[in-house]
Parts: structure tokens; sequence; C-alpha cells
């Protein structure tokens, strides 16, 4: 029997729909059926997506050896303002798919967070956004503007609510597709 996974990975359009039988795997975007050879994998990257205020996003990016690459995420968009978090059906499908690449092809990369480049811009950015901050809070202080500084306060604790764990989760570094990162999966 084949492993589903369906997801809509925007707010409009329709979903796609990803099947897994053996080392193939179909991907159904509702315009064009694609089926994809395992053995022709040469990366696979699992990464954290904040998402809005309450929702996270987990993603899995597959870069075959030709350079076509398909992606697929623990969110679905039911429609402009509703998204709804897939965890334990994302866990399951991106565990069998790991686990059928290994088979297919030993030699695939197996890669846990963004490219190094990526994430040390985002650290650096993240860092200096919030040493920024840090410094507008102390001169609001300093010049007895306590609502401006709490106000800054306040941005900074979201900030730091939303890029500590994007810093954190996707630092690079390769996994063993037998024991993929944790922290870069929904709990079951």
């Amino acid at each position: 029997m084949p492993i589903t996974y369906e997801h809509s990975p925007r707010p409009v359009g329709g979903p796609i729909h990803f099947s897994l039988e053996g080392d193939r795997l179909t991907v159904d975007s509702g315009r064009k059926v694609r089926e994809v050879r395992l053995g022709a994998v040469d990366l696979v990257r699992m990464t954290f997506e904040p998402g809005r205020f309450a929702q996270k996003a987990y993603r899995t990016k597959v870069v075959m050896k030709d350079g076509k690459t398909f992606t697929f995420t623990s969110l679905t968009w039911r429609s402009l303002v509703e998204a709804r978090e897939q965890g334990p059906e994302y866990r399951a499908f991106s565990e069998a798919l790991l686990g059928a690449i290994l088979r297919a092809n030993p030699d695939a990369r197996f890669a846990a967070g963004k490219p190094l480049g990526l994430w040390l811009i985002t650290s650096a950015i993240g860092i200096a956004s919030l040493i920024v901050m840090a410094l507008l809070i102390w001169r609001a202080f300093q010049t007895g503007a306590a609502n401006i500084a709490l106000m800054g306060a306040l941005f900074a604790l979201v900030g730091i609510w939303q890029i500590e764990p994007m810093v954190r989760l996707n630092k690079p570094r390769p996994f063993d597709p037998k024991a993929p990162p944790a922290e870069l999966l929904p709990r079951s």
C-alpha cells in the first residue's frame, strides 16, 4: 500500500498529493503529475519555518541530481485566513520518505537547518535587531520616555520569541535519516 500525504502550500490554489510506493514518489499538483525516482535524490533538507502567532511549520525540501526540487510542509492552508497543522501526518510521511530515499540512494545527503550562508545572515540580522532594540530601550529610559522603553521591550520580547527558535532550530548540520532531528519534526 502506498503511503500518502496531502497539503495546500498556499492560501489559494489546490492541494498537492504525494504518494510513496517503494522507490517511487508520485507528486500530483492537480495540473501536473510527476513521478520521482528516489534513487535520483541528491539532498534532503529539513527546516523550521516560523509561522503566524500560534502556528509554526516544518518543511522538507528534496533536491534531485538534475536540480529539480519539491517541498512539503506540516501546514496546510484551508482558506485565506485559516491554516491547519498536520503534525502527525507530516511526521509519519517524512520518516517514511527518508527511509525510502536512504534505501534507494545510500549516497543521498541529509541536512537539517538552513544553508550556512543564509543561517549566518539570519543570525546576524536577528542579533543586530536585538542590539538596536536594547539601545532604543536604554536611550528611552535615559530621556525619561518610559512608554517608549516599554513599547521597545515588548517588541524585543516578540522578536526574541520569533527569532530565537528560527536561529536555534535552523543551525546547519547533517543528520542520520534513520534518526531525523526531533526538533524539526512535529510531535506525533
